[in-house]
């Protein structure tokens, strides 16, 4: 064995170094080898050579959802680079209930993905609405998982009337920098009384929280299609309930002191239509229309893309640069290119890999004619345990 004839610190330095697949299989190996993958020390230091820059795009992975309103999603695993597929992913019976339809990915972080199921049965003709909200934390690496508990809220409280494309709820995602415990953020909007409501959930302790906070009643805040978390902060877009109100804002949540913040948007630039996260700095989608030979009818959708530049003293907005390409962007890489959906293939029921930098244009070997939606999220692999993360905590401090 391995172990036998090398010190153990040469052992721990070369296993942290392995796949996580690799590892998951070598905890049989011996009890020993069990507690040191399971030890708080060594997932610190496998993430951190997993995010590490010559390591840090292979330790990456993407999950696909193909999404049909009849039918139950469907989940695959592929390669970050080049969308290779790797396998089918059995998320609905493993998180959620068998009527989940669809799954919403609210973000990763440190290896972990969030995601919230919605049952449509229930949310129009259940008794609760409330219940078909089912959300869970999922580490797709290590296939642990952990549903989260379900909070009822007061019978007085009224949310607004149900309606399935623009829901009365809000979420994010992320970690607390300063207790490095996960969180997770839900925003309701109750019609009667009149407020929103703000619960945070505590991984460490398994448990949500109401917590004070002065949301603007005059401001609707939007959800992401774009994991929306950096460096500490989830961020929403809010836009005035009536036109003649003030301009559209960025809300900003900080995860540690558990306050928000709105940030002025680009004054000459239209409406916003999404946000997200570039190069670790945060993005502002503003959808345009140009005349474009790319396009017989005279008008065709584009995508301006702007980051924000944070100071100590004032926020200001950069323009990066143009979509060019009638097509909706899905993800935006760590390497600059953008994964969009449709619009240059055969089939629109494709997904298409632009380099905003050439405009070069590549179609990924990725059809389904019977998907009406693609949805894509990243993540990076982990050891981070969903279960039992307040020990892990309590430990790395001892």
């Amino acid at each position: 064995m391995l172990s036998r004839h090398l010190p153990e610190d040469v052992v721990t330095e070369i296993l942290s170094t392995l796949p996580v697949k690799s590892l998951m299989r070598f905890k049989s190996v011996s009890k020993a080898w069990y507690a040191l993958i399971r030890n708080p020390h060594f997932i610190a230091k496998h993430d951190n050579f997993a995010i590490s820059d010559h390591n840090r795009n292979h330790c990456r992975r993407v999950i696909l959802e193909r999404y049909r309103a009849i039918d139950t999603p469907r989940f695959s695993m592929h390669s970050n680079d080049t969308l290779e597929f790797s396998g089918d992913i059995h998320l609905i019976p493993q998180l959620f209930s068998e009527d989940i339809n669809p799954v919403l990915f609210i973000g990763s972080c440190n290896g972990i993905v969030c995601v919230v199921g919605i049952s449509s049965e229930r949310f129009h003709f259940g008794p609760d609405p409330d219940r078909a909200w089912e959300i869970g934390l999922w580490n797709p690496a290590t296939r642990e998982s952990k549903r989260l508990p379900f909070v009822p809220r007061p019978p007085d409280f009224v949310p607004f009337p149900p309606d399935f494309r623009v829901p009365s709820y809000k979420f994010g995602f992320g970690i607390d920098l300063n207790t490095n415990d996960f969180k997770v953020v839900k925003i309701t909007c109750f019609y009667s009384p009149r407020h929103y409501q703000v619960e945070v959930y505590n991984l460490t302790t398994d448990s949500w929280r109401v917590i004070d906070a002065s949301l603007n009643l005059a401001h609707f805040i939007c959800r992401s299609n774009f994991p929306s978390y950096l460096n500490g902060f989830c961020y929403w877009l809010i836009f005035p309930r009536r036109c003649d109100r003030e301009h559209n804002l960025l809300l900003s949540f900080d995860m540690s002191n558990e306050m928000f913040r709105e940030i002025m948007l680009p004054d000459d630039v239209r409406s916003p239509a999404d946000i997200a996260i570039i190069n670790d700095s945060v993005a502002v989608i503003f959808p345009t229309y140009s005349n474009s030979s790319r396009n017989d009818v005279g008008l065709s959708m584009e995508y301006e893309i702007w980051v924000m530049n944070e100071s100590i003293v004032e926020c200001s907005w950069t323009k990066l640069f143009t979509i060019a390409v009638p097509s909706r962007p899905l993800q935006f890489r760590d390497d600059g290119l953008i994964v969009l959906n449709g619009g240059h293939c055969v089939s629109d029921k494709c997904l298409v890999l632009f380099d905003p930098r050439t405009g070069e244009l590549k179609n990924l070997p990725i059809y389904d004619e019977g998907s009406e939606m693609f949805k894509l999220v990243s993540y990076r692999e982990s050891l981070v345990l969903v279960n039992g993360w307040r020990n892990v905590l309590e430990q790395q401090y001892t």
